[in-house]
């Protein structure tokens, strides 16, 4: 965020707040200027990864707390940016956050037994592709093996579906049990993604000065962009503070 400065020499440049200007500026309740140092707000992604066709699950672990949980977003076959949900509480240090590898999920029906063509809609595998097979803690697709990589071949490949083979080139596998619901391939050179979790504004050890508000008018014409005056509104003023709650929540 950006306010504009009222400096000699700056006026009506834009001056980009600090953390510890924003719990100056923002509106808070006197709850939230200690809380949310054991609340995960936000979660960064590092690595984007490669080939997602599917979004991926996200996970979080250690850092002393629990319940945590986010969503992930995919662009491009890559992780754009992941939603906090629920941020948690009990938190000491920011969790490992684990994402998904890229994976491409088989329930049964998208299995033909008749024809050995396997259905993944905009599935991105090419000719030559290798994709391992893991049948999800279930039984197994007759035909394929818990771990094996297999070969995707030019028949019965097109943009929503493919067949696999042994070798590379090779003769189609001849599936004729459909496995079950959680079995999937995960694609053989394809990249994780990776991000980080941070904590709440005060884990920092930075607390806010006030509960309020603080409401500035700006000047116009010669006097454009210069505060020309200041107010500290109490927060018992406000009817709801619930805008800022993944950022500043109130436990």
């Amino acid at each position: 965020m950006a306010l504009w400065t009222n400096v000699d020499g700056s006026a009506g440049k834009p001056k980009f707040l600090s953390d510890a200007e924003k719990a100056l500026t923002f509106g808070m309740d006197t709850t939230e200027i200690t809380a949310g140092s054991d609340n995960v707000t936000s979660v960064a992604v590092a690595v984007g990864g490669t080939r997602y066709a599917e979004v991926p699950s996200v996970t979080f672990s250690g850092g002393g707390g629990s319940g945590a949980a986010a969503t992930a977003t995919i662009a491009g076959r890559a992780v754009t940016a992941i939603t906090v949900t629920n941020v948690g509480s009990g938190y000491t240090s920011a969790p490992t956050v684990t994402i998904q590898v890229p994976v491409l999920t088989i329930p049964t029906a998208n299995i033909n037994t008749t024809t050995n063509v396997i259905t993944e809609t905009a599935h991105g595998l090419a000719l030559g592709d290798q994709v391992t097979y893991n049948h999800g803690g279930g039984t197994a697709a007759t035909g394929l093996t818990n771990g094996v990589t297999y070969f995707v071949i030019a028949s019965g490949l097109t943009a929503d579906a493919f067949k696999v083979s042994a070798t590379e080139g090779g003769t189609e596998v001849d599936i004729t049990g459909t496995g079950n619901n959680a079995q999937f391939f995960t694609i053989v050179g394809a990249t994780g993604a990776t991000a980080v979790a941070d904590l709440g504004f005060s884990s920092s050890g930075m607390t806010a000065a006030h509960a309020g508000w603080v409401l500035r008018t700006v000047g116009t014409g010669g006097r454009a962009g210069r505060v020309q005056t200041e107010t500290l509104v109490a927060m018992g003023s406000m009817s709801s503070d619930a805008s800022d709650d993944t950022v500043l929540p109130d436990a």
